[in-house]
């Protein structure tokens, strides 16, 4: 699909929702008329521009990363999601995992832990915790 400036959403980084890669079934559109463009096929889809933001209560705030070449032992991502919309990013296929797009869904459906400093507190409370690196905002921005 080729874009006009009329159809470029300013200040995304993601212009679409790409395909995700979990899902099983997915709904294309079938055009009956195969006379008519590709930008005029998607003319009629409208994506919105707008952030929402959604609640998200995990059980635990500190996820134990078992990558051998990485400085820390522990990460914490007090959201998921990110407005700034670097296409590069590599923490967009995080939103795949939960059912959405690696593209636009990533920019702008944004899940965040109001409990996150309370989980927190409470891990570093147990008696079993011991002191490490704890990496903060992995896959946020």
């Amino acid at each position: 699909m080729l874009y006009t400036d009329a159809k470029y959403q300013k200040g995304r980084g993601a212009q679409i929702n790409t395909v995700n890669r979990y899902l099983k079934n997915w709904v294309e559109p079938i055009f009956e008329n195969d006379d008519i463009t590709t930008d005029e096929k998607f003319d009629h889809i409208s994506i919105s521009n707008n952030t929402e933001f959604f609640v998200d209560y995990p059980k635990t705030i500190l996820n134990k990363v078992s990558a051998a070449d990485l400085p820390m032992m522990y990460s914490i991502n007090p959201y998921q999601g990110c407005e700034h919309g670097c296409v590069y990013c590599y923490a967009r296929p995080t939103h795949e995992y939960m059912g959405y797009s690696a593209g636009l869904d990533f920019e702008t459906q944004i899940f965040y832990k109001p409990r996150a400093a309370a989980l927190l507190d409470d891990a570093l409370a147990k008696k079993s915790w011991k002191p490490d690196v704890i990496a903060l905002s992995g896959v946020t921005d």
